[in-house]
């Protein structure tokens, strides 16, 4: 995948990773909604366009943004169509957002079939508002829509909002709280190890990187991002300052990396076919003369660390840095 532009950044971005226990047992649809505490009843869900009235509990839900893919397998809810399975696949590796068998593909995140999500008959439809602003009343006209933002800040609450307004809208709003708690669980976690090494208040960058126009292109993440905001509940202290744009993100060629503190550890992400730290920049003197990478702590983290997801992702992308660190 050369040209990630908006599609790696999981959103608005001009240039754009899933895990496995709840909701990857059965088949699409299987445990939907139906045994939610409270029942059927009317439901009002706070979204991006305001209020979203529901007659009861959504049972049958199509997923336009990973994000809401994963956050939907993290309530124990298998959706019934996806966008972009393959791509789901590939970037976002958290071990219990992996997609049941029986999900229905429904075209491309930018770019969704009306038809086949119309053929699904689903209940309730859920994306970005970014991704459906073009074609929202299309969708609502086959069920009701959910169009959440993600980039106000900050990222990190946010996400958790909007994880309880769907949580709400399928009938779950009950376990949100245990499921969010599984963030700052592994956050602790991970402080605690790094204290036990030696490591506590880490400095570090973070980074993602890929190929664009044939050229290396480095996604550095400021404390805008929700990565940085992730990785800083482990009292770990992000060392980038660059001006972030709607991601929280300030995307450098090679020579920006030398604005990265000596002392910094280097924390990055890159798929295994398009990796340009181990390709393009591998004989860089830039990049093999950073002191990050002249002392090995340049560390890669599983290539399917999803830095722009929801719940599942966030707690992977601590599980991930502990393993690189070795803590």
């Amino acid at each position: 995948m050369k040209r990630l532009l908006r599609a790696l950044a999981g959103g608005a971005a001009a240039t754009a990773l899933v895990l496995a226990a709840a909701g990857c047992g059965g088949s699409a649809g299987d445990t939907a909604g139906g045994d939610a505490p409270g029942g059927a009843g009317a439901i009002t869900v706070q979204t991006a366009r305001g209020p979203v009235a529901l007659d009861a509990p959504a049972t049958r839900v199509v997923s336009l943004e990973w994000t809401y893919t994963e956050n939907l397998l993290a309530l124990g809810i298998n959706p019934i169509g996806n966008a972009d399975p393959a791509g789901y696949a590939k970037w976002v590796s958290a071990p219990e957002a992996k997609l049941p068998e029986g999900v229905a593909d429904v075209g491309t995140r930018q770019e969704p079939s009306l038809e086949k999500i119309r053929a699904l008959k689903p209940d309730l439809i859920v994306s970005d508002e970014s991704r459906i602003a073009a074609n929202h009343d299309q969708l609502a006209d086959i069920a009701p829509v959910l169009a959440f933002d993600p980039l106000a800040d900050p990222a990190l609450g946010t996400m958790k909002k909007n994880f309880t307004e769907l949580a709400k809208a399928v009938g779950k709003e009950g376990e949100a709280p245990a499921v969010l708690k599984k963030i700052d669980t592994a956050a602790a976690d991970l402080e605690s190890r790094l204290e036990k090494a030696d490591k506590a208040g880490l400095e570090y960058a973070v980074a993602q990187a890929f190929t664009a126009n044939d050229a290396p292109q480095i996604r550095m993440h400021t404390d805008k991002a929700l990565v940085a905001q992730v990785l800083n509940l482990a009292g770990m202290k992000n060392t980038w300052t660059g001006k972030p744009d709607d991601w929280g993100m300030t995307t450098v060629g090679v020579e920006g990396i030398t604005s990265v503190p000596d002392d910094a550890t280097f924390l990055y992400v890159a798929a295994d076919d398009d990796n340009p730290f181990k390709e393009q920049l591998a004989d860089n003197p830039v990049w093999t003369g950073a002191a990050f990478v002249e002392d090995d702590r340049a560390l890669a983290l599983d290539p399917g660390t999803w830095f722009y997801g929801g719940v599942l992702s966030s707690v992977h992308i601590l599980t991930m840095t502990g393993k690189a660190l070795g803590v």
